[in-house]
């Protein structure tokens, strides 16, 4: 798992981000993102999609996708990438080959979409890429042990599940606050992104 930083957006850069514009083509700091050619089929297509639901060789597929994205990256290793973004933009590679930047597929996923999501990126051809985005819920969880986390609230009684064991640690105070935004019985599964940082689903029982 690592972690990397990108360079802090300026205020004209996230005002013209917000606004659908490409900063690094209006304020010229950088080489435009190069789109893929535009598909002269009409048809409506999931383009960077194939049959199991991550994106490939420009096949249709599920609409499982927030947002989606073909791009230039050049200097990128191997044909698969997977990463998360906090809510404070900084992005947990899950995986990668070498460490190279990933900063050009999470900005041109941030045209369409903003953090915190899941991201899989696969190469089409050459340094062209497609990548794929899944909005999540990311909460901070102080939490020392295990990877899943489980909390069920039903009536009276409550139970704890640390990496599909039951578990007699204190329960998270916001696992519990989670939990009670939907109602007085629930169910909060957590999983853990990187250190105190967890992606979380919450529905009611």
């Amino acid at each position: 798992m690592g972690l990397f930083r990108r360079r802090q957006e300026t205020l004209n850069e996230k005002l013209l981000r917000e606004a659908g514009l490409d900063p690094a083509l209006v304020l010229g700091d950088h080489a435009p993102l190069t789109e893929a050619p535009r598909d002269p089929d009409p048809r409506p297509r999931d383009r960077v999609f194939g049959s199991d639901g991550l994106p490939h060789r420009w096949a249709p597929g599920p609409r499982d996708w927030n947002a989606t994205a073909a791009v230039q990256a050049p200097g990128l290793g191997g044909d698969r990438i997977e990463f998360t973004t906090l809510p404070n933009g900084d992005v947990i590679v899950g995986e990668e080959t070498g460490d190279a930047d990933l900063s050009p597929l999470a900005d041109a996923l941030e045209q369409r979409v903003s953090p915190p999501y899941r991201a899989v990126a696969t190469r089409q051809d050459d340094d062209l890429w497609g990548v794929g985005a899944k909005r999540i819920d990311v909460a901070e969880i102080p939490f020392p042990d295990g990877d899943e986390l489980e909390l069920s609230q039903n009536a009276d009684e409550g139970e704890l599940r640390v990496d599909g064991e039951l578990s007699d640690a204190p329960v998270p105070p916001e696992l519990e606050r989670l939990g009670r935004q939907v109602g007085p019985n629930y169910c909060v599964e957590a999983s853990r992104i990187d250190g105190d940082f967890w992606e979380v689903k919450v529905s009611p029982l």
